[in-house]
C-alpha cells in the first residue's frame, strides 16, 4: 500500500530529458520516500538527462548528513545522467553542498533557479 504524502509529481520527457515536477508539501519523513520514487522513475524511463523542479514544493527541508548518505544510494547505472534541480530556495549552502557531495560520488548535478537555463545546461551535457 502506498504511503499517504502531501506531495505530487508529474513526469514528462522533453528532448531526451526526463522532467519531474514536484508540487504540494513534503515533510521530513517524506524525503526518503520521494527519493526512492524518483530513483524508480529514472530506472524505467529512457532518458539522457534528468531535471527535477522542486520550486513549487512547500514545507520541505533536508539535512546535510542525510543528503550525504542519500546521494550514495543512487544506483551506479543512474550516475551517468546529468541532472539539474530547479528551486527558488535561497539556501545556497545546501545547494552547494549537494552539488559537491554528488560530484564526489560521480554524479553531475547542478542547481538552478530558472527552468530554461537548467534545460539549456542539460542539453549541452547530452
Amino acid at each position: 500500500m502506498k504511503e499517504k504524502t502531501g506531495y505530487q509529481f508529474s513526469v514528462s520527457i522533453n528532448e531526451g530529458i526526463i522532467e519531474i515536477v514536484i508540487t504540494g508539501e513534503a515533510i521530513k519523513k517524506d524525503v526518503d520516500l520521494l527519493h526512492t520514487e524518483i530513483i524508480d522513475l529514472l530506472k524505467v524511463k529512457d532518458a539522457k538527462a534528468a531535471l527535477c523542479d522542486i520550486s513549487a514544493l512547500k514545507g520541505r527541508f533536508d539535512e546535510f548528513a542525510e543528503a550525504f548518505f542519500r546521494v550514495r544510494t543512487i544506483p551506479n547505472d543512474l550516475k551517468r545522467l546529468p541532472s539539474a534541480v530547479v528551486d527558488v530556495s535561497d539556501n545556497k549552502a545546501f545547494q552547494s553542498f549537494y552539488e559537491t557531495t554528488s560530484h564526489n560520488v560521480g554524479l553531475l548535478v547542478k542547481w538552478f533557479t530558472d527552468i530554461e537555463t537548467a534545460r539549456a545546461w542539460l542539453k549541452s551535457k547530452i
